[in-house]
């Protein structure tokens, strides 16, 4: 267990640097841009992630999965790598012609020249070989330079509305920056050799089966920001939507990144046929996950109203709406983690990804297209959060065929009562105070305190054990 708590906090500490660029941009951007201008971001990175998906085919989890079960076998692990590696750089010179097509039937053509260097970053990332062996500090330390140095650039290069240009090529760059940077460490897990190009079909066939879950999430994941742009001819409105979106990404990375750490190990326990502790596994997990989840949920909707105002502006007041109803995703999010990621993945049960994403995936579109012409963002809001209880319900209907489910929500029910009288106090606090930065401090570090107290009281063994552990470090 102690290499995958190492990788949690390697995890936990890139996605922290991932999210730190938009978290401490945020407030400036919003001001110097304005909604307007990064709604146009926010659709053409939507789109790009959208065309991504669909060219690469899952080949990242796919990968991952495939080099787990031989990453005992290092000449095998080269063989597999090289030759995924080389299905990548082919599906991307497919892609990059699907891409440019599309963008010279927008109106935002110059901006997606600028982010195809996003979209070559994606084509030849190698990071998912480290999550295959369980090693993520080298290409973590050296991302976290990598956004330090974005961050920098955006306050010193982003000056007025006409630079969403260099806003745009910055985070594209920083992106093929990343990949490239992960190069060096490959020599210690592998000897890079010629790909063999009739291996390709059955790679291809291998991640078009994984990636078909896959396909249907992006959809649910990126189409919504896309929809509105589409729906409302309105970019303003992608905005809203998206900084909400944003926001509610931050407590999930410090809790989904456990999936991306446990999947390899649960792939090689399926390997070795250890059922006993894939179970074992997942119990753990899900109390840990669900520990933090239910506050961080509670916490992000009851300081909404409050915070939105004076962190990203009067002008994006609306997004405290769209933030209260994304919060529940925080819960959803994690779940599906667990269930999805760590799991079915792990265990190559795609028949259950694909039917859970797909039912997912229409739920949201149709509710995307009957909801967004008169609601906007709103509307948007409120189908992502039906997809994504519609997708957490099948695959825990399927999951519970196979493990007891029970197991893994044991005791978790004093973390929802403890977390909805947070809540309580936290909406208090909210309503006698005002719109500023020491009412949102005084909100978190209240609503923390009382989460805490109540554990303590409650004397819950998980919490007290992190406390024994963080006293004992």
């Amino acid at each position: 267990m102690s290499r995958i708590v190492k990788n949690y906090i390697y995890n936990v500490v890139y996605n922290i640097f991932v999210i730190i660029v938009p978290v401490i941009t945020a407030p400036y951007l919003t001001r110097v841009l304005g909604a307007t201008r990064l709604g146009v971001y926010s659709y053409v990175n939507s789109v790009t992630s959208i065309i991504s998906s669909f060219i690469l085919v899952g080949l990242s989890s796919y990968g991952s999965r495939q080099l787990a079960y031989v990453r005992d076998d290092k000449e095998n692990l080269s063989k597999v790598f090289s030759n995924l590696m080389g299905l990548r750089l082919f599906l991307g010179l497919i892609g990059t012609a699907f891409y440019f097509v599309y963008a010279g039937m927008t109106d935002y053509q110059y901006y997606f020249v600028l982010y195809y260097i996003y979209f070559l970053g994606n084509i030849i990332d190698c990071t998912w070989l480290f999550v295959s062996v369980e090693d993520m500090k080298v290409p973590t330390l050296k991302n976290i330079m990598v956004k330090v140095a974005v961050t920098v650039g955006i306050f010193v290069f982003v000056k007025t509305k006409e630079d969403l240009w260099k806003y745009v090529f910055l985070l594209a760059a920083a992106n093929l920056f990343g990949m490239i940077v992960a190069y060096p460490q490959l020599k210690k897990y592998v000897r890079l050799k010629l790909f063999r190009i009739n291996s390709f079909w059955r790679n291809y066939k291998g991640a078009v089966i994984l990636f078909l879950p896959s396909l249907v999430s992006t959809i649910y994941l990126q189409m919504d920001k896309v929809m509105i742009e589409w729906l409302t001819k309105t970019t303003n409105q992608v905005s809203f939507y998206d900084q909400a979106e944003k926001i509610v990404t931050i407590p999930l990375s410090f809790i989904t990144v456990l999936s991306t750490v446990m999947m390899p190990r649960i792939a090689n326990e399926f390997a070795h046929r250890n059922y006993n502790n894939i179970e074992g596994l997942l119990v753990k997990a899900s109390r840990t996950s669900l520990i933090l989840a239910y506050p961080l949920m509670f916490g992000i909707a009851g300081i909404a109203k409050r915070f939105i105002p004076w962190y990203l502006g009067e002008e994006f007041t609306a997004t405290a709406t769209a933030l209260i109803l994304l919060a529940p995703i925080v819960t959803s999010n994690t779940l599906i983690g667990i269930s999805g990621t760590q799991f079915f993945i792990a265990t190559g049960q795609t028949n259950t990804l694909l039917l859970s994403n797909s039912s997912a995936a229409i739920m949201n579109v149709v509710v995307n297209a009957l909801l967004i012409p008169r609601y906007g963002y709103v509307g948007a809001a409120v189908a992502t959060l039906l997809s994504n209880y519609t997708l957490v319900v099948i695959q825990y209907a399927a999951l519970n065929r196979q493990i007891d489910i029970r197991k893994m929500f044991y005791k978790t029910s004093r973390y929802l009562l403890s977390s909805l009288f947070m809540f309580l106090a936290v909406l208090f606090i909210g309503y006698i105070g005002n719109a500023t930065p020491l009412t949102t401090f005084i909100q978190v570090i209240a609503g923390g305190a009382i989460y805490f107290v109540l554990l303590i009281m409650m004397k819950d063994d998980l919490f007290m054990e992190l406390i024994r552990q963080v006293l004992k470090k």
